[in-house]
């Protein structure tokens, strides 16, 4: 079963988000633990610094798959589509073009439909 999961998400991207929803789990819940001890035991309120730290942990997570990842990843597809145009420029421009005219603009003396 595990295969077959790990083949769904075959993307990085999947699997970053996956990791991150992961950890985001695994935070709460340990988070949660914690704050139930903290309550039991009574004496000094200290699970706020486990929030804080871990807490700042998972919004450095976030942001490096929620915002860096995507933005990376629209520059690559944008070199890689500037890339694209040029080699489709150059392979263009390799052909000689038959160039027409302006539109308004003057026909030159060897333009044969100009009427004299």
């Amino acid at each position: 079963m595990d295969d077959l999961f790990e083949h769904a998400m075959e993307s990085e991207r999947d699997k970053a988000i996956n990791g991150y929803y992961t950890h985001f789990i695994v935070f709460l819940a340990v988070i949660a633990g914690l704050a139930i001890i903290n309550l039991i035991e009574g004496e000094h309120f200290w699970v706020q610094w486990v929030v804080l730290g871990w807490g700042t942990g998972i919004a450095f997570h976030a942001y490096n798959v929620f915002i860096k990842r995507p933005r990376e990843e629209q520059a690559r597809r944008e070199m890689m589509r500037l890339r694209e145009e040029r080699r489709n420029a150059a392979a263009g421009s390799a052909a000689p073009a038959a160039a027409a005219p302006e539109p308004g603009s003057e026909p030159s003396d060897s333009d044969p439909t100009r009427r004299m």
